[in-house]
């Protein structure tokens, strides 16, 4: 599955950690170019009513570089969040499974085999909506 957050990853700013040797963004990852942008009134209603949670600048930078979390239709929520709740059940299974170590790796395929298989129907309900 794709990596849909990957703003905060390994490489976050250090200015949010307290810890001196916490790694510095390289030069070419900086931000520090501004782009203004004007909507009238429908235009700014349909940016609002899309980015959820984000802020407008961080909602429409990700839409730029198509980089938007998936959208899931309404009719399908529940169920997306009965997949996510699973899968992670399943991860927390496959930990489990790696620490007893190689008496548990046939089923640790099998599981693996499940995962891809729960992400499979999970990415459908991107687009299934009836």
């Amino acid at each position: 599955m794709e990596k849909f957050n990957n703003i905060f990853d390994d490489e976050f700013p250090s200015s949010f950690s307290d810890d001196p040797k916490a790694k510095k963004l390289p030069s070419n990852r900086i931000r520090k170019h501004t782009v203004t942008v004007r909507l009238n009134d429908f235009e700014l209603n349909r940016v609002n009513n899309s980015r959820n949670q984000l802020s407008k600048s961080c909602w429409l930078r990700s839409s730029a570089l198509q980089q938007l979390p998936p959208s899931v239709p309404e009719i399908n929520n529940e169920a997306w969040q009965q997949l996510t709740a699973s899968l992670q059940k399943l991860n927390d299974l496959g930990s489990f499974l790696l620490r007893r170590g190689e008496d548990a790796q046939p089923l640790s395929q099998e599981l693996t085999a499940l995962k891809v298989k729960l992400s499979h129907v999970r990415d459908a309900l991107l687009t299934f909506d009836k």
